[in-house]
């Protein structure tokens, strides 16, 4: 089973070709974002942790309050990745687990911080999405709760999109629709070579 992890900034259109993966191609995917969602929702122990270890008593429990708080504290923000990123993990493994009882050829992983958290061994191809930093900035700000000050510190806390590049086998810039939707046809054209 092939293993491809899929990565890039905040903002940069991850969920939008993770999306076409899964639609047109039907491809298997694990999006960790979606995971963190349900696990905010789901898991007690992860409630539990945020609401007695990273918000005070007077805070309202919601991922933008939590994100504002951690982006602007990062023993915070450590502490935060410490427990969730091994839940993460653990969801991601029994997908992998899942799909390879089922003999999946290949299956997409999202993985946000891919390279952050030195995670490029779990995986057999990187593809890298990437925006123009204008698009980027104006997605995300276009997001509820968002403002400038947090995309900076939360763009800050993200290696550099060349370094990224780097270490990418496929790199997709998602400025415009068609071409980015030619680029992944490209990819996995190309991944079904291998």
């Amino acid at each position: 089973m092939i293993k491809v992890a899929l990565t890039g900034g905040i903002g940069v259109g991850k969920s939008f070709v993770l999306n076409i993966l899964k639609d047109k191609y039907n491809f298997p995917i694990f999006s960790s974002d979606d995971c963190v969602r349900s696990l905010y929702l789901n898991e007690p122990s992860l409630i539990s942790f945020v609401k007695s270890e990273i918000m005070s008593n007077e805070d309202k429990f919601s991922k933008s309050r939590i994100a504002e708080i951690v982006f602007n504290d990062q023993k915070k923000l450590r502490k935060l990745e410490s427990f969730i990123h091994p839940l993460v993990k653990i969801e991601r493994e029994k997908f992998i687990d899942q799909e390879r009882r089922k003999e999946a050829k290949t299956i997409i992983v999202e993985i946000p911080l891919l390279f952050e958290k030195n995670l490029t061994d779990q995986v057999d191809i990187v593809i890298l999405v990437r925006a123009s930093d204008e698009l980027q900035k104006k997605r995300v700000l276009k997001r509820p709760n968002m403002n400038e000050v947090l995309f900076n510190k939360i763009i800050k806390n993200q290696m550099d999109v060349y370094k990224k590049e780097k270490k990418s086998d496929y790199i997709i810039d998602s400025n415009d629709y068609a071409s980015t939707v030619l680029q992944i046809e490209n990819i996995v054209v190309n991944m079904e070579k291998k």
